[in-house]
């Protein structure tokens, strides 16, 4: 049987299939966790009166977060575990409503607030503030672009609290980011 052109070609492609498979079996999965609190202080206060939130919302961040990327590194999804907890500094101080707490990432700090850099979201009644901390805590998946935003080495992560809280009087409530890690996954070649 006479091996002519098409069969080198066959040949050439099934050598380039078998390398790409070769490479992707290279690839281990990858897993990496970032504490963003070793980075940044998400801790601050903020005035809740008869009028509700001062300022509402209360902005923490943009914060940016800078490393090296490794190219041998392909992240394909992250996922953000956290906890904030609310505390009162006035003694004596009641409170009801809601406090809402978003959290964001992107890779611009000017567009940071827009809706598509929404990461999270948390709400809790706050009426138990006056006798102990008060927590909101999730888990949240990142979408495509805050991946993208993750790989390139550079990105911004900050928050928003808001809600329709109220206190009999003018009442300083802290804010604790006690738990804000991103888990990355993907795959890494050697």
């Amino acid at each position: 049987m006479r091996k002519g052109k098409g069969y080198g070609l066959l040949v050439r492609g099934w050598l380039w299939a078998g390398l790409f498979l070769g490479l992707a079996a290279c690839s281990v999965p990858f897993n990496y966790e970032i504490n963003i609190l070793d980075y940044a202080e998400l801790s601050g206060t903020f005035t809740v009166g008869q009028g509700g939130i001062s300022p509402n919302p209360k902005t923490v961040g943009p914060v940016e977060i800078r490393y090296t990327p490794d190219s041998r590194v392909n992240l394909t999804g992250a996922a953000l575990d956290y906890k904030v907890c609310f505390t009162s500094e006035t003694p004596g101080a009641s409170f009801q409503g809601n406090l809402s707490y978003t959290a964001y990432l992107g890779g611009d700090a000017g567009t940071l607030f827009q809706d598509a850099n929404k990461l999270a979201e948390g709400s809790q009644d706050i009426s138990a503030l006056s006798t102990g901390a008060v927590c909101v805590e999730g888990r949240a998946q990142a979408t495509a672009a805050q991946v993208q935003a993750l790989q390139s080495g550079t990105f911004y992560v900050g928050a928003r609290i808001s809600g329709n809280a109220a206190s009999n009087q003018e009442a300083t409530v802290r804010y604790q980011t006690e738990r804000f890690l991103l888990r990355l996954s993907g795959t890494a070649r050697p």
